[in-house]
């Protein structure tokens, strides 16, 4: 039990930070990790990725 203790605080896993990004005129909320390279995306790429315009 104590050994799965030890271990248990690696395994978590955080949300991604979001960010408000503007994108076409439009504000997107977007993961950081994204943002970057928002402008080099297609709009397709973007709904692959989970981002709705």
């Amino acid at each position: 039990m104590r050994r799965d203790q030890r271990r248990a605080h690696h395994d978590k896993v955080s949300a991604p930070t979001l960010v408000e990004v503007e994108y076409n005129g439009q504000i997107v909320v977007v993961p950081k990790r994204i943002a970057k390279a928002l402008p080099y995306l297609t709009e397709r790429e973007l709904q692959n990725l989970g981002v709705e315009l």
